[in-house]
């Protein structure tokens, strides 16, 4: 199937990732929980609680928070049904970005090094679920279908730990004996704003243009198999 077929059928599924990842109504014995915002997180490491009736206060912060990263935020949410004990239905909410190189921007400019991890021409897919716990070793599942509208570049590619990122963003010539310090800071700086377990990010070699993209897949979360609906973006590569 080609990468214009998958993202025609993902697009007929869009109105149903919207609908679960705002659905959640409250209950005489109880209200569905949503995972807290970015400023409840302490400390890297640890899953975020989930708070009642915040779904959509959930979205709205991780919508902030990939804003805040200089990241375009996709058309609308998605969620995993029966992926947690916390929320009605198990609903696990997320949302999904992208970023076009260079990323990220800094004024800072050191003769013989590339600060960038994103570099020109490429472009960053970013997913953000609220309320996985911590990764282990799984961290294989998301995937990206993107279709640069204005080159005609397509594809689908598998997207990684934000780990992986990270240790992108450390210059090659870094000493390795400090490499991961830096990389820890680094690390720091990100989850100080997003949640710990399930964000996955890849950059695509995509080109300039307008760039049309759907993520989708699994997460783990305590040992269940958690899928999410595709959702659909829009984002201006120069």
């Amino acid at each position: 199937m080609t990468v214009v077929r998958r993202l025609t059928t993902l697009t007929a599924i869009a109105t149903t990732a919207a609908a679960l990842a705002l659905a959640a109504p409250a209950t005489a014995s109880g209200a569905p929980a949503a995972p807290a915002t970015p400023a409840a997180a302490d400390r890297p490491g640890v899953a975020r609680t989930a708070a009642p009736n915040d779904l959509l206060g959930a979205y709205q912060a991780a919508i902030d928070a990939l804003r805040g990263f200089g990241m375009d935020p996709f058309l609308y949410p998605t969620a995993a049904a029966f992926c947690s004990d916390d929320a009605t239905l198990g609903l696990v909410p997320a949302v999904a970005g992208a970023v076009p190189g260079p990323w990220p921007k800094t004024a800072v400019n050191i003769p013989g090094l590339d600060l960038t991890a994103v570099k020109a021409g490429q472009t960053m897919f970013t997913f953000v679920p609220y309320g996985i716990a911590p990764d282990t070793s799984t961290v294989s599942g998301m995937r990206v279908a993107w279709m640069n509208l204005s080159n005609g570049r397509s594809g689908l590619t598998s997207m990684g730990p934000l780990s992986d990122i990270v240790r992108a963003m450390v210059p090659a010539e870094v000493p390795q004996e400090i490499r991961p310090l830096a990389e820890r800071a680094i690390q720091d700086f990100f989850f100080a704003a997003l949640p710990v377990g399930g964000v996955r990010a890849v950059p695509v070699d995509t080109g300039s243009g307008t760039v049309l993209a759907a993520v989708f897949g699994t997460v783990e979360n305590a040992g269940r198999s958690c899928f999410f609906l595709p959702t659909i973006g829009l984002t201006s590569v120069r």
